[in-house]
């Protein structure tokens, strides 16, 4: 771990099944301009490749965890327990980190000492492996843009302590329900005009893998009416 003058950074990598792109996603983590202090590889049940690729690549350069299928919100919630920094990062198996994406996110909290979190911009791309077929069905919007995903945002631990994890009883919306109670509780989010992610689109990813439990956005967007309700009560 860094010295206590030095920031500790802890970067969770929660992974089902994505042998395919995990080195891919390590590695980017590995080539960041300011290093993380530790990666935490949660293997959320995978019955591919995945643990041999982790412990056998990367050894100690990796700390690697594996649990039944639990689904992403508890991969996260295992990775926050276990980590040991102040500061914690996302990053999906299938996704990418450019290099100055951990390193600009950690000045800009040192430069706004008020904030509990900071977001940068997001790129999508195909994955490049993909037949033509699966290219036409799939949507990649283009240039980057403003996205409260998991492996956009730095936060400091101690924004968990406050508000608590992710819910584990959501397959898809989890990370737009904590991002509703951050924002509810008055803690503070800071940006970066800077693309901190590449979401890579494969036709496997969670939201189309789990488009079945789409009705998950909804119980979000309601369990967040009925906190501001429940809040405006208590103000009158």
């Amino acid at each position: 771990m860094a010295c206590d003058e030095t920031p500790s950074t802890s970067v969770i990598v929660p992974c089902y099944n994505a042998a395919a792109y995990l080195a891919d996603a390590i590695e980017s983590i590995l080539r960041q301009d300011h290093q993380a202090d530790e990666i935490i590889v949660i293997d959320d049940g995978s019955v591919d490749a995945s643990a041999a690729l982790v412990t056998g690549r990367f050894g100690a350069r990796v700390r690697y965890q594996y649990q039944p299928h639990q689904g992403v919100s508890a991969a996260r919630n295992r990775g926050i327990r276990m980590a040991e920094g102040r500061f914690i990062a996302f990053l999906d198996a299938d996704d990418l980190w450019p290099p100055a994406s951990l390193g600009s996110r950690l000045a800009r909290l040192g430069a706004a000492p008020e904030s509990d979190c900071v977001y940068g911009l997001t790129e999508q791309f195909m994955s490049p492996e993909i037949d033509p077929a699966t290219r036409a069905r799939l949507h990649c919007p283009a240039g980057a843009q403003p996205a409260r995903l998991a492996g956009a945002m730095l936060v400091r631990r101690s924004a968990f302590d406050r508000i608590g994890f992710f819910d584990v009883s959501l397959k898809l919306g989890e990370t737009m329900d904590w991002v509703a109670r951050f924002e509810e509780s008055g803690l503070i989010a800071a940006t970066v005009d800077l693309v901190v992610l590449k979401r890579r689109i494969h036709g496997m990813n969670t939201a189309i893998r789990e488009k079945h439990r789409r009705s998950d956005y909804l119980k979000v967007l309601k369990a967040s009416l009925d906190r501001r309700r429940k809040a405006k009560r208590l103000l009158v």
